[in-house]
């Protein structure tokens, strides 16, 4: 380990050799190696500059060290544009601009700004950058989703599709970032339906009875029909939705609200769903719905039919949400000139909702998740 000597011994033995004691001597004498000795009488051996000022390499070295502190010290000073005087809130940014450039400690001793006061705003501000940017991926995220569900979502349905691809965020975050990009869902407002009086038809009774959750696909359909106008003239939209995933399992559209609808309806369902046993269809009492020639279809069939009380939309409440929203967040927002212009919106239309659109009642997964779970499950346990 190498031998440590205080300064008062080294400026002694160079005091030796500058009166008369060779290097030799000492080294011999101190035990000491010469090119050390050599180095501490270039340290202090004292010097005569031309105008007889006397000096040590040390005090050269010193006053050398001190006038670069002071041009760092006039630099920092004419960089940042403060004083010692200077606002507070001032100092914090000049020297913020600097960070890197001169030691932190030393500017904040220039313009007399404590170091801890620095560090407590620079790390907030290193903070406050990085949420920021967060924001900004989030804001870009957002308005992805919101677009790629033509508009339609709002904050929660965003927040619950981010959740689902794996964001850690919360819902308040969501809604905020959501109004300060300024977006605006396709929504208009939501009808209430009142319980009218009409023509009973007893024989088909209420299967369903508002037990919309059934445990298994194929158990229960539900299906109605609405209009659209195309101009002057309106166009019958049917649906069929299975009820255990919410699916659209089969529309139609016609320019009459009629049993054939209906009937062209139901078979395509029940051909794209194998031919499913023990099955029961819900509707209203629609004229087409309850014609004989439906009805011989579904007694052929073996399906069994199940029916609204007359003048009650919520015992086939799925189906009139599922229409209120299809209006709400996309047929309203059109006038459609040609037949073909509405058939392609709502081709895209079912598409959207069953493989994109999250559902509350699915716990916010889509119709074509839930079913594709359900099968896999079946798969496994067989």
């Amino acid at each position: 380990m190498r031998t440590r000597y205080p300064a008062e011994f080294k400026k002694e033995i160079v005091n030796l050799y500058e009166n008369g004691t060779t290097a030799k001597q000492l080294s011999t004498k101190y035990n000491l190696s010469k090119s050390i000795l050599y180095d501490w009488i270039k340290l202090y051996k004292k010097r005569t500059d031309k105008n007889s000022n006397v000096s040590t390499y040390q005090e050269v070295l010193l006053a050398q060290k001190k006038l670069a502190a002071v041009q760092r010290e006039l630099e920092i000073l004419k960089k940042t544009k403060c004083f010692p005087n200077s606002p507070r809130k001032e100092k914090l940014k000049a020297i913020e601009s600097l960070y890197g450039q001169y030691p932190v400690k030393e500017m904040c001793r220039t313009i007399d700004l404590p170091h801890g006061t620095f560090y407590n705003y620079h790390f907030r501000r290193v903070l406050e950058t990085r949420n920021e940017k967060k924001k900004a991926d989030y804001r870009k995220i957002i308005k992805g989703i919101f677009d790629e569900s033509g508009q339609r979502f709002g904050s929660i349905k965003i927040y619950n599709k981010m959740r689902i691809e794996g964001f850690n965020i919360d819902v308040k975050t969501v809604s905020a970032l959501f109004k300060e990009i300024g977006l605006k869902s396709k929504q208009c407002k939501k009808r209430y339906f009142v319980p009218k009086p009409g023509r009973a038809f007893n024989f088909i009774g209420n299967k369903l009875n508002r037990q919309f959750n059934p445990t298994e696909p194929n158990k229960f359909w539900v299906s109605d029909t609405t209009h659209i106008w195309i101009g002057n003239s309106h166009f019958w939209l049917c649906v069929i939705i299975e009820l255990f995933s919410r699916k659209i399992i089969a529309y139609r559209l016609s320019s009459q609200d009629n049993a054939k609808l209906i009937i062209n309806t139901f078979k395509d369902a029940f051909e794209n769903r194998g031919h499913p046993s023990d099955l029961t269809f819900h509707s209203d009492k629609g004229s087409g719905y309850i014609s004989n020639e439906f009805r011989s279809l579904l007694c052929s069939l073996k399906v069994t039919q199940s029916c609204s009380k007359t003048g009650n939309p919520y015992d086939n409440a799925v189906v009139e949400a599922f229409f209120s929203n299809m209006k709400r967040e996309e047929l309203n927002f059109h006038n459609f000139e040609y037949f073909d212009d509405l058939k392609e919106c709502i081709v895209k239309y079912m598409e959207y909702y069953n493989g994109y659109r999250p559902h509350n009642s699915l716990k916010n997964k889509t119709p074509n998740q839930i079913e594709q779970e359900f099968f896999d499950r079946e798969l496994l346990s067989d």
